[in-house]
């Protein structure tokens, strides 16, 4: 059966993919090679081709290698899983080889290949793959040595094959890949890296607490399922991934989209999430101890989870000011665009927080005025009050912060800060979101008040069945009528886009990101650097030449005659 298996995966999967590359590359051939569509789909089988041998492979020596030191699970577990494990290291390892030959020659007579979104695809999600099975394979094996076990020999066996397998396409990507195109493996081994620290040192607080609140004989690090050793092994793994992808790499490359992305949206606004998170859960856990009504009658069940929530609160509050000083480190002097997106993206964290408080608020104000259903089982009144409370007090202060900030730069300089994207992006979704929230809300609430009435049962448990969409029906309205004379105020203030320059500004001539930036800075405008070879720009010319040519795309080539700019009307693809 398994053989059987086998054949018809290769006959069914393997041998298509097979003939359509063939197919494609006999196609290419006839046409001189120049088709941009047959590269693509060669380049999508190819690739993926490879992607699979390569998992097929390294999965074969892994459970080979894995069954040879482990004697006990050759003799007892039977032919099919030595079966597979032999047919995936024989077979696999010459396909993988025979198919790597191929892209390795492609890689060295077409210099196109090196930049081609196939082979960049390839080498981050088979570095990533490889990591994250390496990452696995470790911390089975650290936790077993910090809770004083051998782990399994399959365990090591699986650590050694995929660290080679990682090993070797990080050095693919060093040598064989565009600069650009590092940039994606590097931005997500660096978000595997922190996610994997920041859950081990969470889980690491949290379960030392809960082991020196408890009753704990002996040593700290004992027995086959410790918390703390797993703990540690989750740190331990995660910490090395950080410091190799982000310290040593991906911080010092160029502050663009993906490097602003993680550090704005993953390091800030992730970290802020759980800060708030872990602060309102271990503040609610305090008041429900001591005012609201607590479902346990011992201390040590109620706050099982309050350390966890504790230790999210320093863990997050530190993550937090670390990527917030990193992205003011190298933050341009003065108030970018950039620095425009951090605070409110700050403020839009703090106003969810904030109004699902409101929310939860109006939701027991609703509870406390209807009746209660035969069936119905919940949380008590009390609790409920408690945790809208708790939102509002952690949430609340947060937002006034940041948007007041917001607020007193908006008023002291209200032509650049009122028509800067970020501001009208930020109101933007703001309303776009309420209205899809009212609307879906609206004919939520109006299924249920009409199906209650045509079944003859409208009542106060109608209202009550209601109260979520309601609840949130209030909440919109009320964000939204405290946001629209803000938004009015600026429409009024700065009516037209238009004074601000170009919306972009392509540049032409000698590689010079420091004038890219000035020019970016000066124009608001979207900067694209095309590099060719000329005397060196000067920041004062460029600017004026850019001022001095209206339209929303701006072109600037630097010549032999000086710079010359000119407006683009507009792009056509051919």
């Amino acid at each position: 059966m398994m053989a059987i298996g086998l054949l018809s995966l290769l006959v069914t999967t393997v041998l298509p993919i097979v003939l359509v590359v063939l197919l494609v590359r006999h196609l290419a051939a006839r046409s001189g090679g120049t088709g941009g569509d047959g590269r693509a789909v060669r380049r999508f089988f190819q690739y993926t081709l490879l992607f699979g041998l390569m998992v097929v492979a390294a999965t074969g020596v892994t459970d080979l290698c894995g069954q040879l030191v482990d004697a006990q699970s050759v003799r007892g577990g039977g032919g099919a899983d030595l079966a597979r494990a032999l047919t995936f290291t024989v077979f696999g390892i010459p396909m993988v080889a025979v198919v790597a030959a191929w892209v390795r020659r492609d890689l060295r007579r077409d210099a196109d290949e090196k930049r081609s979104w196939g082979w960049g695809i390839y080498v981050t999600l088979a570095s990533l793959t490889a990591l994250v099975v390496a990452m696995s394979a470790a911390g089975e094996v650290i936790s077993a040595a910090l809770d004083g076990r051998v782990a399994h020999p399959a365990s090591f066996v699986r650590l050694v094959v995929w660290a080679l397998v990682w090993w070797g396409h990080w050095l693919l990507g060093e040598r064989l890949l565009a600069v650009s195109a590092r940039q994606p493996h590097l931005a997500l081994g660096s978000l595997i890296g922190l996610g994997t620290s920041i859950t081990g040192l969470v889980w690491l607080l949290g379960a030392a607490v809960t082991t020196m609140m408890g009753d704990v004989e002996g040593a700290v690090v004992v027995g086959a399922r410790n918390e703390l050793a797993a703990a540690g092994a989750c740190l331990a793994v995660g910490v090395p991934v950080w410091w190799l992808y982000w310290l040593r790499r991906f911080s010092a490359a160029p502050r663009r989209g993906l490097w602003l992305g993680y550090v704005l949206l993953v390091g800030v606004g992730g970290s802020l999430v759980m800060t708030v998170v872990g602060a309102t859960t271990a503040l609610y856990s305090v008041l429900v101890w001591f005012v609201g009504n607590p479902s346990a009658a011992l201390p040590g069940e109620h706050f099982a989870g309050t350390p966890l929530a504790a230790a999210s609160v320093l863990v997050g509050g530190g993550s937090w000011w670390y990527h917030r000083d990193v992205f003011a480190r190298g933050a341009p002097a003065g108030r970018s665009e950039v620095m425009r997106i951090y605070e409110y993206l700050l403020s839009g964290i703090a106003l969810v927080a904030g109004a699902s408080g409101i929310t939860l608020a109006l939701v027991a104000l609703i509870e406390a005025v209807t009746p209660v259903g035969d069936v119905e089982v919940g949380t008590s009144l009390a609790n409920s009050l408690l945790a809208a409370m708790t939102v509002l007090v952690v949430a609340g202060p947060l937002w006034w912060l940041f948007w007041r900030r917001i607020e007193r730069i908006a008023r002291a300089a209200p032509t650049e800060e009122l028509a800067s994207p970020a501001r009208r992006i930020y109101l933007f979704v703001l309303f776009g979101v309420g209205g899809v929230i009212a609307v879906v809300v609206v004919l939520v609430a109006a299924f249920i008040g009409i199906q209650d009435a045509l079944e003859g049962r409208l009542s106060g448990e109608t209202l009550r069945t209601m109260r979520v969409p309601l609840a949130l029906l209030v909440t919109t309205g009320a964000i939204s009528g405290c946001h629209w004379p803000v938004f009015r105020h600026d429409r009024t203030v700065a009516p037209h886009e238009a004074a601000r320059g170009p919306r972009e500004v392509l540049l032409v001539g000698p590689a010079d990101d420091d004038l890219a930036e000035a020019v970016r800075r000066a124009t608001g405008a979207r900067v694209e650097l095309w590099i060719r070879s000329g005397d060196p720009w000067a920041v004062e010319e460029v600017l004026e030449a850019v001022a001095g040519v209206p339209g929303a795309v701006v072109a600037v080539i630097a010549g032999s005659d000086g710079v010359q700019a000119f407006a683009v009307e507009g792009r056509r693809l051919i």
